[in-house]
């Protein structure tokens, strides 16, 4: 956890329910842009409901273009590429968490 304090859930609306128990700050959402139900981004969107400062970072198998092409995310949304390492992972965290 690197230090990092991680909740975890099992799809959209068990990660809606996480966070609805918590009443400290949440400072990021890694979530995947597909998913069964709801996707990553409706599960942004639901979230910034109640907690507006939330930054999100999303991850998919699809490839930065591919999804940014069809129109899922923006050019400028936090996105890692599956697969990748923890290392990866950790880096683009603090990236997100703490922008230059």
């Amino acid at each position: 956890t690197a230090g990092y304090r991680v909740l975890e859930a099992n799809g959209a609306d068990e990660a809606l329910q996480v966070a609805g128990t918590q009443s400290s700050r949440i400072d990021l959402l890694v979530t995947d842009v597909v998913m069964p139900g709801r996707s990553g981004i409706e599960l942004a969107d639901r979230l910034r409901v109640t907690r507006s400062d939330v930054r999100v970072l999303y991850i998919s198998g699809y490839t930065d273009a591919a999804v940014v092409r069809n129109g899922l995310l923006a050019d400028s949304t936090a996105f890692l590429q599956k697969p990748f390492t923890p290392d990866a992972l950790l880096r683009k965290v603090r990236q997100v968490l703490e922008p230059a």
